[in-house]
């Protein structure tokens, strides 16, 4: 896939939300849902190659995105992001991702799921 690889991010958190956003945003085409009804217009609306499922999530929550994606024609990748406390085996995610990872580790998994090369956007000095 490519830098045009579309991710969509579910979290009740705001700030985790908008956060996770920027930095999948410096190299992916980005949607956030911050309740579950606002991914399933985005879901209805637009495909999407990754889906990205915080730990500030219910189970019941997880589920029924996860019941939204059932109905898709084409089934997005499903990363679980782990919270403290929240590493209870998630069998329904293609990848899990604890949030110790931090900005990078997040941002790897992510390119590494969608198959794509991250290369700095900063320009060299020779």
């Amino acid at each position: 896939m490519s830098s045009n690889s579309r991710v969509l991010i579910v979290s009740r958190d705001e700030m985790l939300l908008r956060t996770r956003e920027m930095i999948l945003g410096a190299f992916f085409s980005v949607n956030g849902a911050g309740r579950v009804s606002e991914a399933r217009a985005l879901l209805a609306g637009s495909s999407f190659d990754l889906i990205l499922l915080c730990h500030s999530l219910s189970d019941d929550e997880c589920q029924q995105v996860l019941d939204l994606v059932e109905e898709l024609e084409k089934r997005p990748l499903i990363l679980a992001f782990n919270g403290p406390g929240n590493g209870a085996d998630k069998p329904w995610a293609d990848q899990q991702l604890g949030t110790d990872a931090g900005p990078y580790g997040l941002l790897k998994k992510c390119a590494e799921m969608l198959d794509f090369t991250l290369k700095s956007k900063a320009k060299t000095h020779a």
